[in-house]
């Protein structure tokens, strides 16, 4: 789906921003990207640089000037909120993986801040892909929150709730990160069952499942984040109704753990 037509389908469902692809906007223009959101009176959610910077990093150079062009878009429109995400587990052994993340996303992280921007690093939780590896990583916030303080000085989390869940986390631990530490959030649901068969595939939408979301809005109230929260949902229900169906359900739900009217 294009990013218009993913735009018009969240504000149609209700929903009242959208995450991003800054890379429409470097083929568009800052002033498309502008145009199409406040056309539809719609904010900014989150974004994320678009290419496998953990692969054989031949194109680093390349790839670096594309996140470059995309950060120098969201500097102007303050989407202060590009993030990725870490796998829990790996072929390296834990303090080779550590240096290779901080080898791959520190000259993210440095071009992000030449344009005065932060880079969130999203913790993965489930058991299975902890075990999918032959040695575990970090996956927890804290373990990151380390992590990404050796890869830069811009570098926070972005914070999911299903992932604070199957890592068994308290949701009080979201008071132990600083504000400016947490780049965006993303609202999910877990459904009923041991965290060992918390599947990373399988969520439910918000209010649906077993996480206590009053109390995650909650702690982020209590640090202060006042930025994006994003709906996350992996679910082969939703996937097989009509796109528009699928967007209102989704905010309906949203809608109702949110509290708004």
């Amino acid at each position: 789906m294009e990013l218009p037509e993913f735009v018009s389908l969240a504000a149609s469902a209700g929903f009242g921003g959208a995450d991003v692809d800054l890379a429409w906007a470097v083929e568009h223009g800052e002033n498309a990207l502008a145009d199409l959101y406040a056309g539809h009176k719609m904010s900014f959610g989150g974004w994320g640089p678009r290419f496998d910077w953990r692969g054989d990093n031949r194109n680093q150079k390349d790839d670096l000037a594309g996140v470059a062009a995309q950060a120098k878009i969201a500097s102007k429109l303050g989407i202060d909120s590009c993030c990725t995400w870490l796998l829990p587990s790996s072929v390296l052994a834990l303090h080779q993986n550590w240096h290779f993340h901080v080898m791959r996303l520190a000259p993210i992280a440095k071009v992000l801040g030449e344009h005065g921007l932060k880079f969130g690093l999203e913790f993965v939780a489930p058991y299975h892909l902890r075990r999918k590896w032959k040695h575990e990583f970090v996956f927890t916030p804290m373990a990151v929150l380390e992590l990404a303080g050796d890869v830069g000085p811009n570098v926070g989390l972005l914070v999911d709730c299903f992932h604070l869940h199957a890592a068994g986390e308290p949701m009080d631990v979201i008071r132990r990160i600083p504000a400016d530490k947490i780049v965006l959030v993303h609202l999910n649901d877990a459904p009923t069952g041991r965290l060992e068969e918390v599947e990373d595939g399988k969520r439910v939408l918000p209010g649906e499942g077993v996480i206590d979301l009053k109390q995650f809005f909650a702690e982020l109230n209590a640090v202060g984040y006042r930025g994006p929260i994003s709906l996350e949902v992996f679910s082969e229900k939703l996937k097989a109704l009509p796109a528009e169906e699928a967007a209102r359900r989704a905010w309906i739900a949203t809608r109702s753990v949110i509290n708004l009217k």
